[in-house]
């Protein structure tokens, strides 16, 4: 698959082409359930594949991914905002492209 365009939305605005330190900010700001969440996915009318982080009262992360072609979502809870950024821009990365460096 080569180089696509994507984006990650938030109640608070969006990114195109996010790196990992631009969704590292969005998914740090996120304050719980009345924050919302960030979503990332391909620049595409019917999304094939999402994954939206959501932050749970007691201040851990829940990420849901889901691929059109596997059925099913797959879905993680952690505390560590850091690695959740890194292992998230990997498994988009792997379905496409999202630019790299690491956050600060």
């Amino acid at each position: 698959m080569g180089v696509g365009q994507y984006r990650a939305v938030s109640g608070s605005g969006r990114v195109d082409d996010p790196s990992e330190e631009a969704l590292f900010r969005m998914v740090s700001g996120l304050e719980g359930a009345r924050s919302g969440f960030v979503v990332l996915a391909p620049e595409e009318p019917d999304p094939r594949w999402w994954a939206a982080v959501s932050r749970l009262g007691d201040g851990r992360y829940e990420v849901v991914r889901r691929e059109r072609v596997r059925g099913g979502a797959e879905i993680s809870v952690t505390r560590d905002a850091q690695g959740l950024v890194r292992e998230l821009t990997g498994w988009a990365g792997a379905r496409g492209a999202v630019r790299g460096g690491a956050p600060g």
